[in-house]
């Protein structure tokens, strides 16, 4: 059975695949940004990179395959990933580079709990 599309889940679903296939997407982007940089060569910039490009090639396989459980994997994985750049932000002591991700973390298990497996 589809759960992905029936009414009970159906919004749910959605919800929290736009919300991870916006972390993902978000994720990507400053992995790109930092190969744009003038160092850019630097190879964890590269490693970054492929893993964002896997994880956006995940949400948008997930999308055809219309999987509660494959969707819900996917939010806590981005959920991971988040809060692992929250603290590189705390880190760095860079506020913005820990509160974005604070959010996207918090966003994506919201809708993930919402979802459930």
């Amino acid at each position: 059975m589809d759960l992905a599309h029936s009414d009970a889940i159906g919004a749910a679903y959605w919800l929290c695949f736009g919300v991870t296939a916006a972390s993902s997407l978000i994720s990507l982007g400053f992995s790109l940004a930092a190969l744009m940089a003038p160092t850019g060569k630097d190879i964890y910039a590269r490693y970054a990179a492929s893993r964002s490009v896997a994880l956006v090639a995940a949400v948008i396989v997930s999308a055809f395959l219309s999987s509660v459980p494959v969707v819900f994997v996917l939010a806590i994985v981005m959920t991971v990933v988040q809060v692992l750049d929250a603290v590189i932000g705390v880190q760095q002591r860079d506020l913005r580079k820990t509160i974005g991700p604070v959010v996207l973390a918090v966003l994506t298990l919201v809708t993930a709990i919402i979802l459930g497996p």
